[in-house]
């Protein structure tokens, strides 16, 4: 990457602001002692009806959580379904270490059906982000782990980007 932008190339600018606040995120992450991980790995394929299940790629963050016991969690993807049923696909987190909690199905976000949009480009990926407050957790090691879950066995979604967020609050 140059120094020196080119006026007429209005696109170079664009990618170039969201590398800047992409580089920006990170820095207050850190300052505040939270982590962020995430997964632009292309797609992965979720064909789970059952249980929230781990997938390729996951975001997978190890926190120390403080003596408040208190810890935002935020989480999100994009992804389309892969054929034109209708199907829905949930992100939960799970927490393991010196907390123990399995993903659930009420805390999740939940992107709905967009009738088999990687093969339909009228309709385009869908995206969902969810944000939850952890609280009364025993302070210690824990690894916060996003999983995936899909309404129907019937067909599968695909997550093109997944990311997750935890920071420590006082």
């Amino acid at each position: 990457m140059s120094g020196v932008l080119d006026p007429a190339d209005p696109q170079a600018l664009l990618r170039r602001i969201v590398g800047l606040e992409k580089r920006l995120r990170n820095i207050q992450t850190a300052l505040a002692g939270a982590q962020y991980a995430h997964d632009e790995g292309g797609n992965r394929t979720v064909a789970s009806s059952g249980s929230f299940l781990d997938f390729t790629g996951q975001p997978i963050i190890t926190l120390a959580v403080p003596e408040s016991g208190r810890v935002r969690v935020s989480w999100g993807f994009i992804g389309y379904n892969t054929a034109v049923f209708t199907a829905t696909l949930r992100l939960s987190v799970a927490l393991t270490g010196a907390n123990v909690s399995p993903a659930d199905f009420p805390g999740a976000c939940v992107s709905g059906d967009n009738s088999g949009a990687n093969n339909d480009p009228v309709n385009a990926p869908r995206s969902a982000s969810r944000t939850k407050v952890y609280g009364g957790l025993a302070p210690g090691s824990t690894t916060f782990t996003l999983k995936a879950r899909a309404s129907s066995i019937a067909n599968s979604h695909s997550i093109q980007d997944a990311w997750l967020l935890v920071e420590p609050m006082p």
